[in-house]
Parts: C-alpha cells; sequence; structure tokens
C-alpha cells in the first residue's frame, strides 16, 4: 500500500476530501518524526510503538578494498509491534 492509497482509504472511509486527508496524514507523521528526533517514544495501542536507540560508533571494513573505515554513531528508529497487532495478523 503506498501513502496515496492509504489516503484514498481513509478520505473514502471518514467522507472527507482527500486534501484534507493528505494533510492530517503530513501533520501525524511530522509530529511522530519530531517526538523520534527529541530521543521521545511514540505508542499507538492496538498497533505498536517507536523509539529511537543510539549505535554506537565502530570500525568496519570495506569489502571491496579491504580498508578500514569509521562508521560514526547515529540514531536508530525501532519498532516493536503490539500483541494485538500481532494477533490480528495472525488470525
Amino acid at each position: 500500500m503506498t501513502k496515496q492509497d492509504l489516503i484514498n482509504e481513509m478520505s473514502a472511509e471518514l467522507g472527507i476530501t482527500k486534501k484534507l486527508c493528505g494533510e492530517t496524514l503530513n501533520a501525524m507523521i511530522e509530529e511522530i518524526v519530531s517526538t523520534l528526533e527529541k530521543g521521545g517514544k511514540f505508542t499507538q495501542p492496538g498497533f505498536g510503538s517507536f523509539k529511537t536507540s543510539l549505535k554506537n560508533e565502530r570500525v568496519g571494513r570495506n569489502p571491496v578494498t579491504g580498508k578500514k573505515m569509521l562508521y560514526p554513531k547515529k540514531l536508530r528508529v525501532k519498532f516493536k509491534a503490539s500483541d494485538i497487532l500481532k494477533d490480528d495478523i495472525n488470525e
């Protein structure tokens, strides 16, 4: 499913315009991203939760040249599905 497919489905189900659905979806995504950038956690009961974790700096090797490379530390986004979502998918 693409973002546009989601907007179309939401618009039909809620009986509102596609433009309003798109703006609402974009605002929701922006808020989730903003929360994660600040190191927070986003939880939607019945769906799951998103949180960030710090991945430490490490030394690796370029597989082609064999040269050592330094990978900088960075934030990773993790998603954990709720038990309700897992159960719904496996029914």
